[in-house]
C-alpha cells in the first residue's frame, strides 16, 4: 500500500481526481483497467467479509462509481458460487459515463438482472429477496446535498435494513469532511479505492474500512501533493525518543506548569501528572503560595514555585517577570490549565504565551487569553496550541458548528494564523503544522470523554517538548499516546488521573508493537 513515514495519505475529492487524471492522462493507464481492479477488489472484500451472499443488490449511479458497481456485479456472477447479483440503475444508459456504460454492456447475456430505480415501489421490488446492498451510487465527486431520485433511492436502501458495502465512499457522505450531505448511507463495510479519503479519516466509521490497492502509481500520488495523513502505529512508533540506559533526570527535561487557581487546582495537577507519566525528568508547578500545599499533598514528585496571591487564589500580571525568568530556566512550559480568567491572569497568560523563550503548550485559559490576538502569538520559541472545538471557534471568530463542519480547515487556520502547531481536540484529533500539513489521530475513543483528560494531554505534550522533541513531532506523538492510553481503559467511568497512569503502558505497547503486514490488495484502515 502507498504509505510513508507520515502515515496513510488521505486524499480530498480534488486530490483523488488529480491522482486519477495523472495515472490515466500522464502515464497512460487505461481507465477501464483501474475500474476493473476496483470492482474486483470490492468483490473480493465481499467474499471475505460476507461469505456466500446469494443475492446482492448492486445500486449503480451514472458516473464511474456506478461503473465500478457493474464490475462488481459481473465478477460476483463469474465466481460461480451460486451468487446471482441484481443491478439497480439510477441513470439510463444514455446518461452514464462512457466507462460505466462499457461495463454495463459487458453484462449482456449474463445472469445479472438489470432493473431501473424509477420509483420507490420499483426499488423495493428490486430489494426483495436480496441479502446485501452494494452502494455504487456516488463517488468522491459529491459536493452538494442529495436530492430528487437519488435521495429516494438512498432512503429506500437505508430502510431495507440490509448490510451495505460502499464502493469508495458511502453515498451521501462528503469525501472531504465525512459529514452527510443531506442524507448518507451507513455501510457495514467500505472499500476505499486507491487511497483513503480525508472524510474517512476525520469521522470514525461504525463499520469496517478497507483500502484497496487498485494500481495507482506512487508517482501519481506524489504529484497530487496530498498534505494530510492519518498517523499509523508505525509512524507514531518512529517518533518515540530513545530512553538511554545512561540517562538521568536531567536527560529527560524539566517542565514548568503555570496553571491552577482556587477551585481549579485539579487541572494543573493533571497536567503535571501527565508530564510525569510521560517521562519528564523534573516537574515544577508555579502557583499562589496558599495553594502549594494542595499540590504537595497530591503529587510528591512535583516541585513548587510559591508566588504571592493577587487575590481570589489566582496568579496575575505582577508575576509576569518572575515567571518569564522561571520558564527560561526550564526546558518547556505548560501554561493555562485552570489558570483563571481575571484581567490580571489574562495579561499573565498572554505574556507567557507570547514572550516565554522556551517551547510551550498553550492550553485552556491561556487560549482564552489569546482571543482576538491569535496572530500575536508568533513567538520566538515553538508553540503547541491545544483547543477543543469551542475554544477553536472563539479563536477563529466563528461558532462551534462551523469548526466541526470543517475540522481540517479549522485546524489549518489556527496553525497558520498563530504560526504554531495546533491540536484541534475531539474524536479523531487533528494536528496542524503552520505550513499546512495535517496529521489525523486514530487512537482514543469514549474513554477520553471525562473532565481533565485535556489537561493530561497538555502535560504529555509538554514532557515531549521538554525532552527536546520538535513541536510538530511532540504534538503528533503526544496525541497518539494519550489516545492509546484511553483505549487501554474503560469507555465509561474512567478518571483523567487513571488515564495518566496508563500512559507508560501505552508507550510500552507502542514501542513493542509488531509491524502490520501490508502485503496483498486489501488493507484495514483504522
Amino acid at each position: 500500500m502507498i504509505s510513508d513515514a507520515r502515515g496513510w495519505p488521505c486524499a480530498t475529492g480534488a486530490e483523488m481526481r488529480a491522482v486519477d487524471a495523472d495515472a490515466i492522462g500522464r502515464l497512460g493507464i487505461p481507465a477501464r483497467t483501474l475500474m476493473e481492479s476496483a470492482g474486483r477488489a470490492v468483490a473480493e472484500a465481499i467474499a471475505t467479509h460476507f461469505g456466500e451472499a446469494r443475492r446482492p443488490l448492486v445500486a449503480c449511479g451514472g458516473g464511474n462509481n456506478g461503473g465500478d458497481g457493474y464490475v462488481v456485479a459481473r465478477v460476483l456472477a463469474e465466481q460461480g458460487r451460486g451468487v446471482t447479483p441484481r443491478v439497480l440503475e439510477l441513470a439510463r444508459p444514455e446518461r452514464q459515463s462512457p466507462e460505466s456504460k462499457a461495463n454495463r454492456d459487458l453484462l449482456a447475456g449474463s445472469a445479472v438482472e438489470l432493473r431501473s430505480a424509477s420509483d420507490p415501489d420499483a426499488i423495493r421490488a428490486a430489494l426483495a429477496g436480496c441479502d446485501l446492498v452494494v452502494d455504487a451510487v456516488f463517488g468522491v465527486g459529491l459536493s452538494r446535498p442529495v436530492e430528487g431520485e437519488a435521495a429516494i433511492l438512498l432512503r429506500e436502501l437505508a430502510a431495507s435494513g440490509l448490510p451495505i458495502v460502499a464502493v469508495d465512499v458511502a453515498s451521501g457522505a462528503s469525501s472531504d469532511s465525512g459529514a452527510p450531505l443531506g442524507l448518507a448511507l451507513e455501510p457495514a463495510l467500505t472499500v476505499a479505492l486507491g487511497l483513503p479519503k480525508l472524510g474517512q479519516a476525520l469521522v470514525p466509521a461504525a463499520g469496517t474500512i478497507l483500502v484497496a490497492d487498485i494500481g495507482f502509481p506512487a508517482e501519481s500520488v506524489a504529484r497530487a501533493g496530498i498534505r494530510q495523513f492519518l498517523l499509523t502505529r508505525e509512524a507514531a512508533r518512529a517518533l518515540l525518543p530513545p530512553r538511554p540506559l545512561s540517562g538521568h533526570k536531567g536527560t529527560f527535561g524539566h517542565a514548568l506548569v503555570v496553571g491552577g487557581s482556587l477551585g481549579k487546582t485539579g487541572a494543573a495537577l493533571l497536567s503535571a501528572l501527565g508530564a510525569l507519566r510521560s517521562g519528564v525528568g523534573l516537574l515544577t508547578i508555579a502557583a499562589p503560595r496558599a495553594l502549594l500545599p494542595i499540590y504537595a499533598s497530591r503529587l510528591a514528585e512535583a516541585m513548587g514555585v510559591p508566588l504571592a496571591d493577587e487575590g481570589q487564589g489566582e496568579l496575575g500580571a505582577s508575576h509576569i517577570d518572575a515567571l518569564l525568568r522561571e520558564s527560561g530556566a526550564r526546558d518547556a512550559l505548560i501554561v493555562g490549565p485552570g489558570l483563571g480568567r481575571s484581567d490580571g491572569t489574562v495579561a499573565l497568560a498572554r505574556a507567557l504565551a507570547v514572550r516565554a523563550d522556551v517551547p510551550a503548550v498553550v492550553d485552556a485559559d491561556a487560549l482564552f487569553a489569546l482571543d482576538g490576538s491569535l496572530e500575536s502569538l508568533r513567538a520566538s520559541a515553538p508553540r503547541v496550541l491545544t483547543p477543543h472545538p469551542g475554544e477553536a471557534a472563539r479563536l477563529l471568530g466563528c461558532d462551534t458548528a462551523a469548526v466541526q463542519a470543517d475540522r481540517a480547515g479549522s485546524a489549518r487556520a489556527l496553525a497558520r494564523r498563530a504560526q504554531a502547531v495546533a491540536v484541534l481536540k475531539g474524536a479523531r484529533s487533528v494536528v496542524a503544522h503552520p505550513a499546512g500539513d495535517l496529521s489525523i489521530n486514530p487512537s482514543g475513543g469514549p474513554g477520553l470523554a471525562a473532565g481533565g483528560s485535556g489537561d493530561v494531554l497538555a502535560g504529555v505534550i509538554g514532557a515531549l517538548l521538554a525532552r527536546g522533541i520538535p513541536a510538530w513531532d511532540a504534538a503528533r506523538l503526544g496525541v497518539y499516546l494519550h489516545g492509546a492510553a484511553g483505549d487501554l481503559g474503560p469507555s465509561l467511568g474512567g478518571l483523567a488521573s487513571e488515564l495518566a497512569a496508563r500512559i507508560p503502558a501505552a508507550w510500552r505497547a507502542l514501542a513493542e508493537a509488531e509491524s502490520r503486514d501490508e502485503s496483498g490488495p486489501l488493507h484495514p484502515f483504522p
